[in-house]
């Protein structure tokens, strides 16, 4: 009956040293999901998610309060506005040509009475743009796969600690669809140069196409969580769970059209439900393997880690 104030988005004490010994954590404060309204050309992109909140501190936000980066497409039609630009994140991918940066949310979780800020979902959105050859088109799957595959082997595969990966990925793929005709693929990839294997930093993508030669990329980042610490792990999971269970696609009349052309030469538009865990470091010497020798295997239990830790 009291939860309102016993998980209010305020620090009391100073969170210079250890975290406190907690049992429960909530977030985030204003927890209803509410429907989120993406435009992508003729498209309509749906989820849920809650609203944001930031935390409240003594030294107010510059203290041990938490601010919210918050970023929404709103109205805009997403393939036809301006955004910020990102640079590098995809290393030097031949295939991408540019990546748009045009939604960002931070979902914050706390203890109880004022003890402050436990955990964080991070959500970032960007609009990939790529080159493709002149009879490729990512509303083929293979086509779509591989570009996707070629994108995270030159945003984490080349980087190393001396010989070791400081990325393991793709994990734990799996095939979400959309709607009737368009699917995304669902992946994790692992930082574990600080944490080791055992421990690692986790983020969640959603990847779907929405042209002939552009597709979404959403990221869920778990922001400073212990995958093995259940008290902390099992909301924030589940927030990322209900927010991915929740994504459908309207796809348009035109986009749709594209589609079919694609689906009368390619039989079967599904996805491949399974993807093995790429050989990681690559090093710059190295030619990257060809996207059709991208080896697709059948899920191993020991490359997946549980929503529910």
């Amino acid at each position: 009956m009291l939860d309102w104030l016993k998980f209010f988005p305020f620090v009391s004490t100073s969170r210079k040293f250890a975290r406190p010994d907690i049992q429960e954590i909530s977030g985030p404060y204003f927890a209803t999901p509410r429907k989120n309204r993406w435009r992508i050309g003729d498209s309509t992109f749906y989820f849920k998610a809650p609203w944001t909140n930031p935390i409240l501190g003594l030294g107010g936000m510059g203290g041990d309060g938490r601010t919210v980066t918050s970023i929404n497409p709103g109205g805009k039609n997403i393939l036809r506005s301006d955004w910020e630009r990102v640079s590098g994140s995809a290393g030097k991918c031949p295939r991408v040509q540019d990546q748009w940066w045009f939604y960002n949310k931070d979902w914050y979780f706390v203890g109880p009475w004022f003890t402050g800020w436990e955990g964080c979902l991070k959500a970032s959105a960007l609009l990939i743009d790529t080159r493709q050859d002149a009879n490729s088109n990512l509303f083929h799957p293979r086509v779509f796969e591989s570009t996707v595959c070629d994108y995270l082997d030159y945003r984490y595969g080349y980087r190393r600690s001396g010989d070791k990966p400081d990325y393991r990925g793709p994990l734990n793929w799996w095939v979400k669809p959309l709607c009737s005709s368009i699917q995304a693929v669902v992946c994790d990839v692992h930082e574990i140069h600080k944490g080791g294997v055992e421990h690692p930093r986790v983020t969640r993508f959603v990847f779907f196409p929405v042209s002939t030669h552009q597709f979404i990329e959403v990221s869920l980042f778990f922001v400073g969580l212990d995958i093995h610490d259940e008290v902390r792990a099992k909301p924030i999971f589940a927030l990322c769970n209900s927010i991915i269970d929740s994504m459908r696609l309207e796809v348009g009349q035109s986009t749709q059209a594209e589609w079919d052309k694609v689906e009368e030469i390619c039989p079967d538009m599904a996805l491949s439900d399974t993807m093995g865990e790429f050989k990681w470091p690559l090093f710059e010497e190295e030619t990257n393997r060809e996207p059709t020798e991208k080896e697709i295997l059948q899920k191993h239990e020991a490359n997946r880690i549980s929503d529910k830790p």
